[in-house]
Order: C-alpha cells, then sequence, then structure tokens
C-alpha cells in the first residue's frame, strides 16, 4: 500500500498512517477515525473483509473504500452486506482516486468574505510570530507606511505583502511563505486563496 499511499499523497490527500493488515486498519480507524479510509482486500493474516466488517461494527457511516484487483463472486455477497462506501479496482490512477474523492469527500467550506481576510490577516501573523513579535511590527508597519494597508488587505494585494517580505527578510522570506502556505493548505484550491498563494510564492520559483 506504499505506492498508494504516494498515490494518494499525489492527490493532496493528507495520509493520516498507513496500516499493513486488516487488524492495524481497525485499530487505525477507532484511534483516529480518518475522514476515509482505503482498505486493500488481499492482506494478511486479517484482511480487508475482517477490517471492513469490524469498522462497520464500530461505525456505520464510515467512509470505506475498498482497493481490489478482482472481486470474487464468493466476496459479493457479503460486500453487499457490509456496504463499502465504493470499490476501487485495480491498475488504479489518479483520475480514479481523484473520482471517487471527489464523490465521497466532505468539501471544505468556503468562509465568508470578512472571514477570508481575517484568516488571511490572522495567517501573516502567526507565521511571522514565528520569527518574533519584531518581525510583526515591522512587516505591518512598512505595509502601511508604503502601501496604507494591513494585514487584513493584503489578499487583495498580495503583491504588496510579497514585496515587503522580499524587502526586509531577502531570501530568507521563503520560509515566511513556505510557513503561510501550510496554514491555509486546506483553502489553496479555492479562489482567491489560490491567487494570494501564487502571487506570493512568485519570487520562489525565480
Amino acid at each position: 500500500m506504499e505506492v498508494f499511499a504516494e498515490y494518494l499523497e499525489m492527490c493532496k490527500v493528507n495520509v493520516v498512517a498507513r496500516g499493513y493488515d486488516g487488524k492495524d486498519a481497525v485499530e487505525i480507524y477507532k484511534k483516529l477515525k480518518p475522514d476515509i479510509i482505503f482498505l486493500d482486500l488481499a492482506m494478511p493474516v486479517y484482511d480487508g473483509i475482517y477490517a471492513l466488517s469490524e469498522i462497520r461494527a464500530s461505525d456505520k457511516d464510515a467512509k470505506v473504500v475498498i482497493v481490489t484487483a478482482d472481486l470474487k463472486k464468493e466476496l459479493e455477497e457479503r460486500m453487499q452486506e457490509l456496504k463499502p462506501t465504493e470499490v476501487l479496482i485495480k491498475p488504479f490512477d489518479v483520475e480514479k482516486i481523484l473520482a471517487i474523492l471527489g464523490k465521497i469527500a466532505t468539501p471544505v467550506p468556503m468562509p465568508s468574505d470578512r472571514t477570508k481576510n481575517a484568516l488571511v490577516s490572522f495567517t501573516i501573523e502567526q507565521a511571522l510570530l514565528e520569527i518574533g513579535q519584531s518581525a510583526v511590527d515591522e512587516v505591518g508597519s512598512r505595509l502601511y507606511e508604503k502601501h496604507g494597508c494591513y494585514f487584513s488587505d493584503c489578499l487583495e494585494h498580495p503583491e504588496y505583502l510579497s514585496e515587503i517580505l522580499g524587502e526586509i527578510f531577502g531570501s530568507s522570506h521563503v520560509a515566511i511563505v513556505r510557513s503561510i502556505g501550510e496554514r491555509l493548505a486546506e483553502f489553496e484550491d479555492q479562489q482567491p486563496f489560490s491567487h494570494f498563494l501564487f502571487t506570493i510564492g512568485s519570487k520562489i520559483a525565480k
């Protein structure tokens, strides 16, 4: 399942844990309660049917995707009884995984306009606080003096933040940009966050 975990990470799925048999899978689910769990039917000792049965007994609403190369007829009746959320047939590819995730994943709610600005403002401050309060004060003062804006205005004007960070920290601003990106990662595919993250990170690619 290591290769499969890599596929999930390519799809920007946060893989919280990996199990190596059905018993591992059950323990991981009960401990971490992931949004979605992928189970390979062919696992040693305790197989995917065992894991699905135990997880269903613990949580009938669990989102469980069975991964298998061949859904044998003798398993079909048991599978119908246990009702996996989806079945992913090998060989799998990114498109298949994305299609399943699109059907069953819970979307990240889009914040309101006011909340977007507050979220970005808070995120910038928290990233700068990793350096110290003086960094927050210096960047905030320079933003206002040069562009008449505050942290909460940076969502609409990310170029101002990018410029000031470059002026104050030089090449070291890359670490700050990465910290901001990590904190906003769950919103990175949503406008206007994607534009904000692209703009402040544009100097990294140069």
